[in-house]
């Protein structure tokens, strides 16, 4: 079983960092287009009207990249305060329940953002020229990665007694 655990966990590595690397060059597209919007405005006295709408769709890439990935890290939100005075059963209890709210939320994510993606899949994006289910692509896929990455936590919790240790080795995000 240890051997398919860590094969599942490298695996779940690549997607993470594949988050990231996407979110990143969604954020790098998304300045680049706000600048050219800036541009546009202020020195050509005719704004690209594409720039607002591709930014704020780029803008859910690295929203949902980022956050996928700091599920993975442990970075969610949680009951952290709470956990920190509790003794240590209930501490590991509300570990657990963090995770399994995350987990939830995520799956909930994909689920109904991916109605969403179906109702509008006629509709057209009138800046863009896109499918309408492109706004929604972002919020499915987070939710997919936030939900694999939290059962991730929630099957480590049920194997070891507590959170994927070192997930990932070397964190892609820091506070700092």
């Amino acid at each position: 079983m240890q051997p398919f655990a860590r094969g599942v966990s490298a695996a779940l590595d690549i997607v993470a960092r594949a988050a990231i690397g996407i979110a990143g060059v969604a954020m790098v597209a998304m300045v680049l287009i706000v600048a050219w919007g800036v541009f546009g405005r202020f020195v050509l006295n005719d704004t690209p009207s594409w720039a607002e709408a591709s930014a704020l769709l780029l803008l859910a890439w690295v929203i949902l990249g980022a956050a996928a990935a700091g599920v993975r890290e442990g970075f969610h939100m949680g009951f952290d305060t709470l956990r920190d005075v509790l003794p240590e059963p209930l501490t590991r209890l509300f570990r657990v329940l963090s995770d399994l709210v995350v987990t939830l939320f995520g799956a909930a994510m994909a689920w109904y953002g991916g109605e969403l993606a179906l109702e509008v899949w006629d509709a057209t994006l009138p800046t863009l020229g896109l499918p309408g289910t492109v706004e929604y692509l972002p919020l499915v896929m987070g939710g997919v990665l936030i939900a694999l990455f939290g059962l991730e936590r929630l099957l480590a919790h049920a194997v070891t007694g507590e959170a994927p240790a070192g997930v990932p080795e070397h964190t892609l995000l820091t506070d700092a």
